[in-house]
């Protein structure tokens, strides 16, 4: 006997990240240091395919329209009455429901992000192309793709500053590891005992590079926690997702024969 058959769905890769660095706090085997490279690394990992994915979906506002089409809301109708006629259905969902509107902020605030030859390049390649194909050519900065989001989607503006801040703090420090440098560190220390028990290697405090300080497990959770926010936040401006770390369903059929 046997069975063949066909799955289809969408695997959001940072989901895997998310996951990946959620249990490297479990696993106390890496260390302190390691424990904190490893988490940090995945959370930035993270961040910039979440950030992609963001990215990707605002720009295919032809699909979203598509998803409305087939299952339309209560207040479809009411809605489409006050579009444009004469358009294309899928436009006319677009503006209705604000896709179209998210698309273009974010479409300007990236545009402003480049000069020369690579704007150029950007607007030509933004009529026609989807996201992913435009970044291949034009290679955004992950804070140039989330200073854009927070652009077209944040109200708040103490909440887009405080984000900022954090998303620059994880980059900055993802930098120094991916491009870091061997140093000479320095330390001058006392040692302090209350009993004449003869002196232990183990009281001397272990020397430690400037990025390593910032490496420490409880910074990485820190930083983990804090960037899931931002991520639950931007899902939720953008799409009305509360819960963007759940996997999309996969479809499929199995047949036998």
């Amino acid at each position: 006997m046997s069975f063949s058959g066909y799955l289809e769905g969408d695997i959001y890769s940072h989901c895997w990240f998310y996951e990946s660095a959620r249990r490297s706090f479990e696993h106390e085997g890496y260390g302190e240091t390691c424990g904190g490279i490893t988490a940090i690394s995945l959370t930035a990992f993270m961040v910039e395919s979440y950030l992609n994915l963001c990215c990707k979906l605002i720009f295919d506002a032809r699909s979203r329209a598509s998803k409305v089409l087939d299952h339309p809301p209560s207040d479809f109708f009411k809605l489409i009455e006050q579009t444009p006629k004469g358009i294309d259905i899928h436009e006319r969902v677009a503006i209705a429901y604000g896709y179209k509107a998210q698309l273009e902020k974010l479409a300007n605030a990236l545009e402003a992000k480049v000069t020369g030859r690579k704007k150029a390049k950007y607007i030509r390649l933004h009529s026609d192309k989807s996201f992913y194909e435009i970044d291949d050519a034009i290679r955004f900065s992950p804070r140039a793709k989330f200073d854009a989001l927070t652009e077209a989607l944040y109200e708040d503006e103490r909440i887009k500053k405080a984000h900022r801040e954090l998303i620059d703090e994880l980059f900055k420090l993802r930098n120094s590891l991916a491009h870091g440098r061997s140093e000479l560190v320095k330390s001058s220390f006392t040692v302090a005992s209350d009993t004449d028990s003869s002196f232990s290697p183990d009281l001397v405090p272990a020397l430690q590079a400037s990025w390593q300080e910032k490496c420490s497990q409880k910074n990485a959770q820190k930083l983990f926690n804090n960037s899931c926010e931002v991520i639950e936040f931007l899902s939720n401006c953008a799409f009305g997702n509360r819960h963007p770390f759940r996997m999309p369903t996969q479809i499929g059929a199995l047949t036998q024969g």
